[in-house]
């Protein structure tokens, strides 16, 4: 599930949603309780994304069990969550009990996301396989600060950052994509996660707040987020003002606003999200 939502509060008031996020808790004057509010509501669309690909999104590990086949020195198998970023460990077998342990996994991916894994030998035909992998985009928020010209960024989760991969950074006015330096070593995978140093292929060009987005996940991931949130907070007032009531969305709280509600927004969100849904 989402840890940290996909889009932060104050990534999503950058958006040009023209709507009033400063009173979402009626009758409490503090900032920070507005935009923790908003944070609640934009992990729940995070987890509502989630729930719409039949898979989390953010990188995460997997241990699957499946079966497999060993084809020209190959083991093929079927991933249960894409992408697959890294393998971490593989064996396979003709029976659950004898088991082969591949050492230093390598692998690539066909465009049906189908992973081979270089095995050797002549064998052929059906195995069982045990698979430890990394899947999903990496969605994580910068841990400190950072000055202009900075080498190096800390994270709060490097689960699913590879050397050498492109990033973006969302923050407001100082966007900018990151390539990580080919060398560094992502450090092993740990739950709960811990915050990692990741050296970076060229300096920045901004400075940068702790906080923000450091993500993995296309653009148009983090707009059907924003789409379904925007929609959450444009809901009609009662279910006699309710435009759309055959659907799975049900009344709620909206102020004084000329749009009638938000379901063509959640339509669009769908739509985005069903290229990226797993196919069960």
């Amino acid at each position: 599930m989402a840890l940290t939502p996909y889009v932060t509060a104050e990534e999503f008031r950058a958006h040009p949603t023209y709507l009033d996020t400063e009173t979402l808790r009626s009758g409490i004057m503090d900032p920070g309780a507005q935009t923790d509010e908003l944070t609640n509501l934009l992990l729940a669309s995070s987890q509502w994304a989630d729930n719409q690909c039949n898979q989390p999104l953010a990188a995460h590990r997997v241990d699957r069990h499946t079966r497999g086949r060993v084809e020209d020195g190959n083991l093929i198998v079927f991933p249960s969550d894409r992408p697959v970023l890294s393998v971490a460990a593989v064996s396979y077998g003709a029976t659950m009990s004898r088991m082969s342990y591949v050492v230093d996994p390598t692998f690539r991916v066909d465009d049906n996301q189908t992973v081979y894994i270089p095995v050797g030998g002549a064998a052929q035909g059906r195995v069982w396989a045990d698979l430890t992998y990394t899947a999903g985009w990496v969605s994580t928020l910068l841990e400190d600060h950072a000055s202009p010209g900075a080498t190096s960024l800390t994270v709060m989760d490097p689960t699913g950052i590879l050397p050498g991969g492109s990033y973006r950074l969302w923050e407001p006015g100082v966007e900018e994509y990151v390539v990580v330096d080919p060398a560094w070593t992502p450090p092993a995978f740990a739950t709960p996660p811990a915050p990692a140093v990741i050296p970076l292929a060229a300096p920045t060009l901004n400075a940068h707040t702790a906080g923000y987005s450091f993500t993995g996940m296309p653009a148009d991931m983090r707009l059907a987020v924003i789409h379904y949130t925007v929609s959450q907070l444009m809901r009609p007032d009662t279910a006699a003002e309710d435009s759309y009531p055959d659907t799975n969305l049900s009344p709620g709280t909206r102020k004084k606003d000329s749009r009638k509600d938000g379901s063509g927004l959640v339509a669009e969100a769908v739509r985005i999200l069903n290229s990226y849904a797993r196919r069960m």
